[in-house]
């Protein structure tokens, strides 16, 4: 079908006062050790209307480093803050304004689309419903359907709908692209092009796409072996840049976290 058309992300009265204030994402010294997998010293920024892609092969801690930021894995050293507020100690403040959309949408299974979003509305107080709206009309979200008997892609969609209604500081977008036909996947690029840049958006983003992650993304920060080996900062050369993420994705194996 035809590519959706993306809106401008106009915001409702309710959250344009909220724009001036976004914050910086700080990650310092963060690590974890689960099994024989050691994630340390991972220390890296995301600005006000940065789109920040965490490459390396299946294995290096890209997922990690997500969950992690997610609060779904405690990490045993480092801290994690958005501007004054302390990732573990005003745990629902920051929560409220860092998105996470990855595959944590099983959650939901029992519940209905439009009783997921019903819910999440409660939870957000900058929660844009207008804007939610608009979303679930261009992805074709059927709000009568239970998670539980949607495809993949459409479980893709609801999350990424979760994500940006909320209108967050920052949103973290695990592989965003997984299971979805190339039209959807240029929608999402654009909503988070244009929100970056509109809304000050900050995004920090893992996909498996050399081409999207050179085009899209304003820096990128490599992993290896769960350290960070190298920051590129791809808007001066993306012919560059390209071929350093070339090195950086191309390797293989491992099994993926």
């Amino acid at each position: 079908g035809a590519t959706p058309r993306p809106c401008a992300g106009k915001y409702s009265s309710k959250a344009v006062h909220m724009l001036s204030g976004r914050e910086t994402l700080s990650l310092d010294g963060v690590g974890v050790r689960l099994g024989g997998f050691v994630l340390s010293g991972v220390t890296f920024a995301v600005g006000p209307g940065e789109v920040v892609g965490l490459v390396g092969h299946n294995g290096s801690g890209k997922s990690t480093t997500f969950r992690i930021i997610a609060d779904l894995i405690r990490p045993t050293s480092g801290s994690i803050t958005l501007g004054d507020l302390d990732h573990r100690a005003d745990e629902r403040a920051f929560k409220r304004r860092v998105c996470f959309v990855g595959d944590n949408n099983q959650t939901y299974a029992g519940m209905t689309v439009g009783a997921v979003l019903a819910f999440a509305r409660r939870l957000y107080p900058n929660w844009d419903h207008d804007w939610c709206a608009q979303l679930c009309d261009e992805l074709r979200l059927p709000l009568d359907t239970k998670v539980a008997h949607l495809s993949a892609g459409m479980r893709t969609k609801l999350g990424l709908v979760l994500g940006f209604s909320p209108r967050p500081d920052v949103i973290v977008l695990d592989e965003p692209t997984a299971g979805l036909d190339g039209a959807s996947n240029e929608w999402i690029w654009q909503v988070v092009d244009r929100q970056s840049v509109e809304a000050g958006l900050a995004v920090i983003v893992s996909s498996h796409s050399r081409d999207d992650v050179a085009q899209h993304c304003s820096r990128v920060v490599l992993l290896e072996q769960g350290q960070i080996i190298d920051q590129i900062d791809i808007a001066g050369d993306r012919a560059l840049a390209r071929e350093r993420l070339e090195g950086a994705m191309g390797r293989g194996g491992g099994h993926a976290r």
